[in-house]
C-alpha cells in the first residue's frame, strides 16, 4: 500500500516537473515586447491590431495606444501593425523589448495581407487581378450570405438578386458569361476549402473576401475556375484576449412595387367603354386587390453570438447565429441556425500548428408558390377572397389562369429542410526556417428534403383530388490536400524575396436522390406526410438515383520579387477527373504574370505625390467542368415507357445517351493588363484593368444522325466565346482630419460578350432559339437566339414600330416579301448590361458613422412579360388586365412577343444607407465596444423601365421551369442562363428593408 502511495506521489512529482519544464520552455522562448502605436499626427491609435506575423498571437492597443505582447522568439519574430485606413506596418523585433511605431494613412493599403489561392500575399506583391473586401467595407443591414456583403463592391463582379424571395440565393458572374451551360459563377473557397457553399457561413463570421478575377490568379484552382474564384476568410480568435461579441438586428420588409392592375371601378369603366355586359362576373360587390391580399409586412431578426480568445500558443472562436426571415409574400419564410467553431494550437516551439474547424447549418424554408402571382394578375377585382359564409371563393378555380391564390397560400405547402455539416482538420509543421508543410482533411454532408402538398379544394390540387410530393437529396464530399511552401528573403537589404508552393489534392463527391409522389387523397389532414394514403400512384411516380466523381490534382506556384520593383508569378495545375472522357482524363492549366513597381525606381524618388505605381500583366488558362455531369461520356440506358408481357406490365429501357470518350472541360484563356496606383499620400488611389477572355471547347448538346448514332442527341466540346472588358476602381479621401473622415469609392466595368463558334466538322448548328416569356396568346414562342457573332442574351423577335390607328402592331417586314412570318424575326437588343457600377460614400465624424451606397447598370434591356401578357384587352372582361393605355389602344389582337415590350432597363439604385453611433466605453472596464445603427436597403430605383424592377433574374425561369424544377434530380434547367432579361409573369416583387441593429463587444 505504501509502495503504491509512493508510486502515486512519484507520478505526481514527475507530472509537476514536466509541467514546470513546459513553463520553463515557454518562458525561455516567450518574451514580452511593448510599445505605443501613433497616427500621423502623433496621437495614439486605440484598437490597432498588433500581431506576431505568421501566428494568431496578437493584441489590440489600449486607450493610450499602448500594447504589450509576448512573442515566441525576440530574435526572429516580426510584428504586424494594422488599423483601418492605415498602411499595415511590419517591424522585425531583433531582440528589442520596446517598439514604437507611427502609422501612415492610406486609402489603398499597400501592406494589406490578401488571401490568394493556397496562401496570402501583401498587396504590393500581387501580380494578378485580385480584389479584397474587408469587414469594414461590407454592406450594412439585412444580409443573407456573402453575396449581400459584396453587392456592388468589386468591379466586374455582377451579383444578381433578381427576386424578393427570402429563400432564394443571388447569382454571381465575374467578367461576363463563359459557358453555354448553366453558369454557376465563381468557385467559392472557404478557409482554403474549394467548392464551398455560401449559405454555410453566417455573414457575421466573415472577416474578408478576396475575388480572384483573372486566370493568372485563379489558375491554381484549375478546371473549376473559369468563372473566377471567391475566397472567404472567416474570423479567428486573437491570442492574449477573450472576447464576447453580440451582433443583432431587427428588420422590416415592405413591398417596393406591385403591378398597377384595374380595380373594380376601372374594370367596370372598361366594360362600359367596350360595351360589354359585366353582370355575369360582377355579382359579389367586391373590390379586391389580389396582390395586396397575398402580401404582408415582413418581419425579420438576426442574432449572432461569438466567443473567442486564446494564448500566445493557440486560439479559438465559437459562434452561433440565428436568423428568422419572413418575406413580403405570406407563404414565404426562412429560419436558419448556424454553428461554427475553430481552434488552433501551436507546439514544439511554434513549429507545429494543429487546427480544427467544424460548422453546421440547419435551414427550414417555406417556398412561395409563384403561380399565385399569375392568379393575382388574372383574377377579377370584383371577385371576393371569401364568400358571404366565410368560406373561400372557389367558383373559378377550375378555369385557365383563374383560382383563389389566397386559398392556395393558406392550404398548400412547399417546404425545404436542409442540413449542412462539415469538419476540417489541418496539421502544419515548419520543417526549416521558411519551409512549411501542411495536411488538410475535410468531410461534408449536405441533405435537402423538399415536400409539397396541394389541398384537393384549391386551384393547384383539385384536378388530382389533392397531390403530394417528397424528394430527398444528399451530397457527400471528402477532400485531402497536402501542400509544402517555402518563403525567404535574402540579400544585404533582403531585396530578393521568393515564395514557392507545391501541392496535391484528392477529392471525392457523391450525390444521391429519391422522390415519390401520389395523388387522389381521401383526406387533406396528413398533408405530404402520408404518401401511401393516396390512391393515384402512376408509373414514374417513384424514382431514385446516385452518381459520383473524383478529382485528383497536382499544382505549383512560384513567386520572385526584387525590392517590390520587379515581380513575377508562375502557376501550374494538372487536374484529372472521372467526369472527363477516357481520351481526355487530364487537363493542364498554366499561368504567368509579372508586375513592375514603377514607383520603386530611382527616377521616381523625387516625385513625392506618387506613393505607389505598379503595372501588371499576365496570361493564364482556367477550366469549367460544372456543365459536365458524371457519366456524360458513357453510353447510358433510360426508361422508355412500359410494355405488357407474361400477365404484367413491365418497364422498357432504351439507349438514352450516346458515348463520347472525347468529352473534356471547357477552357478559358485570359490576358490581363492592370495598373495600380496610390497618389497624394494615399488620398487618391485605385486600379484600371484591361482583359480579354476566350472560352474554348464549350459544351453543348447537338443533334446527331441516327444511324450511325443510336440516340439523336450528343454532348460535345465545340463552341468558342469571347469576353473583352475594362474595369476601374477609384478610392478618394475627400476629407481626412482628426474628427472627420470622408472616403468615396467608385467602381465600374464594361464587358462585351460574343459567341465566336458553334460548329465544327462533326457537330453543327447555325443558331439555337431559346427562351419563352410564356405570355397569354404567345405560348411556345421563343424570345432569344444563340448564334455565332452575337452575345449571350440576344433578343430575337419581330421588330415592332408601334401600334396603328386600327389598334394593330406595326411589324417591320425584314425580308420585304409583303408577309410577316418567322423569316421577319430579327435582333432586338441584348439583356446583359454594357456597364455595371457602384458608388460608395463613407463618413466618420467623431462617434458617428454614415454610409450611402448606389449601384446600377447601363445598357441592359428587359422583356416586360407582364405588360405583354396583361397590357391587353383580348381576355377582358373575363380576366383582369393592367391599368395601361394598351388596353384601349390594342383592338382585339393577342399580345405578341415582339420588340414593343423590350425596354431599356438601365438603372441606378440606392442600395444601402446606414447611420451608426459608437458609444464611449472608456469608463466601462467590462465593455469594449457598443454600436447602434439604422439601415435601409433598396430605398428607390431611377429607371425608365415600366415593369416591376429593371433587375430581373439572370437565369431564364418560366412557368414550365417552375412547375418541373422540383421534380427533377437537380432542380436546374440546363442552359437557362442563355435567355436572361425576362420579367416573367410569376416574378416575385422586391421589397424595401429597414433595419435597427446593435453590436456589442465585451
Amino acid at each position: 500500500m505504501k509502495q503504491e502511495k509512493n508510486a502515486k506521489i512519484g507520478r505526481w512529482k514527475a507530472g509537476l516537473l514536466a509541467a514546470l519544464m513546459c513553463v520553463g520552455v515557454t518562458v525561455a522562448y516567450a518574451q514580452q515586447v511593448k510599445g505605443t502605436v501613433l497616427d500621423e499626427n502623433g496621437e495614439p491609435i486605440i484598437g490597432a491590431n498588433v500581431v506576431e506575423k505568421g501566428t494568431t498571437n496578437g493584441i489590440v492597443t489600449d486607450l493610450d495606444g499602448h500594447y504589450t505582447l509576448s512573442v515566441s522568439n525576440v530574435e526572429h519574430a516580426v510584428l504586424q501593425f494594422s488599423y483601418i485606413g492605415y498602411n499595415t506596418k511590419e517591424e522585425a523585433v531583433k531582440g528589442r523589448s520596446t517598439i514604437d511605431v507611427t502609422m501612415q494613412p492610406s486609402v489603398v493599403n499597400l501592406g494589406e495581407v490578401v488571401a490568394i489561392g493556397y496562401g496570402t500575399q501583401t498587396r504590393r506583391q500581387i501580380t494578378g487581378s485580385v480584389a479584397n473586401v474587408t469587414e469594414d467595407n461590407f454592406n450594412k443591414g439585412l444580409t443573407r450570405d456573402a453575396t449581400d456583403l459584396l453587392q456592388g463592391k468589386v468591379a466586374g463582379l455582377m451579383i444578381n438578386s433578381g427576386s424578393g424571395d427570402v429563400t432564394s440565393t443571388s447569382r454571381m458572374r465575374l467578367r461576363g458569361v463563359t459557358t453555354l451551360q448553366e453558369d454557376m459563377g465563381p468557385l467559392v473557397v472557404i478557409d482554403g476549402i474549394p467548392g464551398g457553399d455560401l449559405s454555410t457561413v453566417a455573414p457575421t463570421d466573415i472577416e474578408s473576401i478576396s475575388v480572384l478575377k483573372d486566370a493568372t490568379s485563379a489558375a491554381i484552382y484549375g478546371s473549376r475556375a473559369a468563372g473566377g474564384v471567391i475566397l472567404i476568410t472567416t474570423k479567428k480568435g486573437v491570442g492574449n484576449q477573450t472576447t464576447v461579441n453580440y451582433d443583432g438586428y431587427m428588420s422590416v420588409d415592405v413591398l417596393a412595387n406591385k403591378p398597377n392592375l384595374l380595380n373594380a371601378d376601372q374594370w367596370r369603366a372598361y366594360a362600359a367603354y367596350s360595351k360589354q355586359d359585366p353582370s355575369v362576373y360582377d355579382q359579389y360587390g367586391a373590390d379586391t386587390d389580389w396582390f395586396s391580399e397575398l402580401t404582408r409586412t415582413g418581419l425579420s431578426q438576426n442574432h449572432s453570438l461569438s466567443l473567442s480568445g486564446g494564448t500566445s500558443k493557440g486560439n479559438y472562436r465559437i459562434s452561433y447565429t440565428y436568423q428568422d426571415r419572413n418575406g413580403v409574400m405570406r407563404d414565404n419564410k426562412q429560419e436558419r441556425h448556424s454553428f461554427r467553431f475553430q481552434v488552433q494550437q501551436r507546439a514544439i516551439n511554434d513549429r507545429l500548428r494543429v487546427g480544427l474547424t467544424g460548422s453546421g447549418t440547419i435551414t427550414d424554408q417555406q417556398l412561395p408558390e409563384a403561380g399565385n402571382y399569375i392568379l393575382a394578375y388574372s383574377m377579377l377585382p370584383v371577385y371576393p377572397v371569401y364568400n358571404a359564409d366565410g368560406t373561400y371563393f372557389t367558383k373559378v378555380n377550375a378555369e385557365y389562369d383563374q383560382g383563389n391564390p389566397v386559398q392556395n397560400q393558406d392550404l398548400n405547402r412547399k417546404d425545404n429542410e436542409m442540413l449542412y455539416f462539415y469538419g476540417s482538420g489541418d496539421i502544419q509543421f515548419e520543417l526549416a526556417k521558411g519551409l512549411n508543410t501542411k495536411l488538410n482533411l475535410y468531410k461534408s454532408r449536405f441533405s435537402d428534403t423538399h415536400s409539397e402538398f396541394n389541398n384537393s379544394t384549391t386551384e393547384d390540387g383539385q384536378s388530382d383530388q389533392g397531390n403530394a410530393y417528397k424528394r430527398n437529396r444528399v451530397w457527400n464530399r471528402n477532400l485531402l490536400e497536402w501542400t509544402i511552401d517555402y518563403e525567404r528573403a535574402f540579400g544585404a537589404d533582403e531585396e530578393h524575396k521568393i515564395q514557392a508552393l507545391a501541392g496535391y489534392s484528392w477529392e471525392e463527391n457523391a450525390y444521391a436522390y429519391f422522390f415519390a409522389q401520389n395523388r387522389n387523397f381521401l383526406s387533406n389532414d396528413l398533408s405530404y406526410n402520408s404518401l401511401q394514403s393516396g390512391n393515384g400512384l402512376k408509373t414514374g411516380d417513384v424514382e431514385s438515383g446516385k452518381s459520383a466523381y473524383k478529382l485528383v490534382s497536382l499544382y505549383a506556384r512560384a513567386f520572385y520579387g526584387y525590392y517590390n520593383r520587379y515581380m513575377i508569378t508562375a502557376m501550374l495545375r494538372r487536374d484529372g477527373s472521372s467526369k472527363f472522357g477516357k481520351n481526355n482524363k487530364w487537363g493542364i492549366f498554366p499561368s504567368v504574370s509579372a508586375a513592375w513597381g514603377i514607383s520603386e525606381e530611382a527616377f521616381m524618388k523625387d516625385i513625392n505625390w506618387v506613393n505607389d505605381l505598379k503595372l501588371r500583366v499576365g496570361y493564364g488558362v482556367t477550366g469549367n467542368q460544372t456543365g459536365l455531369d458524371p457519366y456524360r461520356t458513357l453510353e447510358l440506358y433510360g426508361m422508355k415507357g412500359i410494355y405488357y408481357n407474361d400477365g404484367s406490365w413491365k418497364t422498357a429501357y432504351a439507349i438514352s445517351q450516346n458515348a463520347n470518350p472525347d468529352l473534356k472541360w471547357e477552357s478559358t484563356a485570359t490576358m490581363n493588363l492592370g495598373l495600380d496606383f496610390s497618389l497624394f499620400n494615399g488620398r487618391f488611389g485605385g486600379s484600371v484593368e484591361l482583359y480579354k477572355k476566350k472560352t474554348s471547347d464549350m459544351l453543348y448538346t447537338y443533334a446527331v444522325p441516327t444511324p450511325p448514332f443510336v440516340y439523336d442527341r450528343m454532348m460535345a466540346n465545340v463552341g468558342d466565346m469571347e469576353n473583352t472588358g475594362v474595369e476601374m476602381m477609384f478610392n478618394i479621401g475627400v476629407i481626412r482630419n482628426k474628427e472627420l473622415d470622408w472616403t468615396m469609392t467608385l467602381n465600374g466595368s464594361y464587358n462585351k460578350n460574343k459567341i465566336t463558334r458553334l460548329s465544327n466538322d462533326h457537330y453543327e448548328t447555325d443558331k439555337v432559339y431559346v427562351g419563352s416569356p410564356w405570355i397569354r396568346g404567345g405560348s411556345g414562342v421563343t424570345s432569344h437566339i444563340v448564334e455565332t457573332g452575337r452575345p449571350v442574351g440576344q433578343f430575337y423577335m419581330w421588330k415592332c414600330k408601334g401600334i396603328s390607328d386600327e389598334g394593330k402592331y406595326i411589324f417591320e417586314d425584314i425580308n420585304h416579301d409583303g408577309n410577316i412570318d418567322d423569316a421577319d424575326r430579327t435582333y432586338c437588343g441584348t439583356a446583359l448590361p454594357d456597364v455595371i457600377f457602384g458608388w460608395q460614400n463613407t463618413v466618420n465624424y467623431k462617434s458617428w458613422d454614415f454610409s450611402v451606397f448606389f449601384r446600377g447598370m447601363i445598357g441592359n434591356e428587359v422583356f416586360n412579360g407582364p405588360r405583354a401578357a396583361y397590357g391587353n384587352n383580348t381576355y377582358l372582361l373575363g380576366t383582369n388586365a393592367l391599368n395601361d393605355e394598351l388596353i384601349y389602344k390594342l383592338k382585339g389582337q393577342n399580345s405578341q412577343i415582339c420588340s414593343y415590350y423590350v425596354e431599356d432597363a438601365s438603372f441606378i439604385r440606392l442600395d444601402n444607407i446606414a447611420l451608426g453611433y459608437t458609444f464611449n466605453t472608456k469608463k466601462i472596464d467590462w465593455l469594449s465596444k457598443a454600436r447602434i445603427y439604422v439601415a435601409a436597403q433598396n430605398l428607390f430605383v431611377i429607371t425608365g423601365y415600366k415593369g416591376l424592377d429593371p433587375e430581373v433574374q439572370l437565369g431564364g425561369r418560366n412557368e414550365t421551369d417552375r412547375a418541373n424544377s422540383s421534380r427533377t434530380s437537380t432542380g436546374i434547367m440546363a442552359g437557362s442562363g442563355l435567355y436572361p432579361g425576362i420579367e416573367y409573369r410569376d416574378f416575385y416583387p422586391k421589397s424595401k428593408t429597414f433595419t435597427l441593429g446593435l453590436n456589442v463587444t465585451f
